[in-house]
């Protein structure tokens, strides 16, 4: 059986392939800064895509396709309020 990464590893491993992503004032840095950023947010993206296709299973007739599906589900609302609360601290 192959050895899985935990979230830990793994989110050391995307940092560090992505790089920083917080602009610095430098025009020069902040160029690669905002690359970094386009492909933070293209990796996020893809994962909220699997996140909704599990979620798609939330009503399924089956027990371990639903508890998956309403675990994806809950996700996304947590995320939801979480991002409506960045919105209203930024706004």
């Amino acid at each position: 059986m192959t050895r899985k990464f935990e979230s830990r590893e793994i989110t050391k491993v995307i940092d560090a392939l992505i790089g920083e992503t917080c602009p610095v004032a430098d025009s020069e840095i902040d160029r690669q800064i905002n690359e970094n950023l386009m492909v933070l947010i293209d990796v996020i993206n893809w994962c909220l895509d699997g996140v909704y296709s599990a979620a798609s299973y939330r009503k399924s007739p089956y027990g371990s396709q639903r508890v998956i599906g309403e675990r994806a589900y809950a996700a996304m609302l947590e995320w939801k309020e979480w991002l409506e609360n960045c919105e209203n601290e930024l706004a």
